[in-house]
């Protein structure tokens, strides 16, 4: 008896770090929320008040410990930071805003220059609202859109640190959608005493759909209330970055992008 193949292929499913060794570049982005429910960032009561005893607050403990890690993937360590919900110095209300005060460029160097430009800006703006995110997670998805437009290999991680409940859902909401199908994911930590129930619809576990209809091609959201966290067992970066590889992977094989090259040890 023998047996004839007529047809015969062969797939390799290459895993994250497959694509991390062969040089794609891994961006990290960061936007914190300067919404009045902080509270007046000059009051120790305040969720922004920085302790010049060196006791970081929620804010800080997020940046930290998530940039502490996502900093390994970086090949240059400039990373794209921002505010939201503030208002400027005799300024509007900015939904977006360079966390650095630089008007230009919107990079800061390392964990470092992200605690810098953080603490600068709790001191110059004025807090105020409400808490959207559609004008941030467009921005971010906006710097992917030319990241792929200029056929880099690059790979984005925004993350979003709050401490209320979005305001613009549906536009958030429709942004995410939007942004599924460019290379970026979106973290979410939600500090402070607030109900978060509301932002798990915001993570596409089950699948999220536009105001139009439409749905999002991949999971690219997670979310974590940062009291869940302190004191368990698994970190809050541990917690937000689990998802991170799949959707990461998911994305590559859905636009049949193959690692450059693959780096092998003798």
């Amino acid at each position: 008896m023998k047996l004839f193949v007529e047809i015969y292929s062969e797939s390799v499913n290459h895993t994250f770090l497959d694509y991390i060794c062969s040089g794609c570049e891994m961006n990290f982005m960061v936007a914190v929320d300067f919404t009045a429910s902080n509270g007046n960032p000059r009051l120790p009561e305040s969720l922004h008040f920085i302790d010049h005893s060196g006791r970081p607050n929620a804010y800080q403990k997020a940046i930290i410990e998530v940039a502490g890690v996502l900093e390994f993937y970086s090949y240059d360590k400039q990373f794209h930071a921002w505010g939201f919900g503030a208002r400027l110095i005799d300024g509007p209300v900015s939904h977006c805003f360079n966390l650095n005060g630089n008007n230009g460029d919107q990079k800061v160097s390392g964990i470092r220059g992200i605690m810098e430009a953080y603490e600068q800006a709790s001191l110059n703006v004025s807090p105020a609202g409400p808490t959207l995110f559609g004008p941030v997670i467009t921005t971010a998805a906006a710097t992917a859109r030319r990241s792929v437009a200029a056929n880099e290999h690059k790979y984005f991680v925004l993350l979003i640190i709050t401490d209320g409940v979005v305001t613009d859902q549906q536009e958030t909401i429709d942004a995410i959608v939007m942004a599924s199908v460019l290379p970026l994911s979106i973290l979410i930590i939600g500090v402070g005493g607030a109900d978060f129930k509301e932002m798990e619809i915001l993570d596409a576990d089950k699948g999220v759909y536009s105001s139009t209809g439409r749905v999002a091609s991949r999971d690219i959201v997670q979310f974590v209330p940062f009291r869940d966290v302190q004191g368990a067992e698994m970190s809050v970066a541990q917690s937000l970055l689990a998802e991170l590889p799949s959707q990461f992977l998911t994305y590559m094989r859905n636009n049949g992008i193959q690692p450059k090259r693959l780096t092998t040890t003798q």
